[in-house]
């Protein structure tokens, strides 16, 4: 059986001077026009790119992903999901 987590998406519009940084925390490299950020869950490094935060969690927070894995595995999806 496949595992696949389910992350909640939104999109806001946010400039620099909102996220108060122009640098993704894991890569270092610069935000780009419309890029997709997110932040852990886990821990306080930042904001990052949303690729960036997927390879941060599968690679520092294993523990934590396979805890909420066995929380949240009988609970039935909304609607819209």
């Amino acid at each position: 059986m496949t595992i696949v987590l389910w992350r909640e998406c939104w999109l806001k519009p946010l400039s620099n001077y909102d996220i108060q940084t122009d640098i993704c925390k894991y890569c270092n490299q610069s935000f780009e026009d419309r890029d997709i950020i997110t932040s852990c869950e886990f821990c306080e490094i930042g904001i990052m790119h949303s690729q960036c935060a997927d390879d941060h969690i599968f690679k520092n927070h294993t523990m934590e992903v396979q805890r909420k894995i066995e929380l949240h595995k009988d609970r039935r999806l909304h609607d819209f999901q």
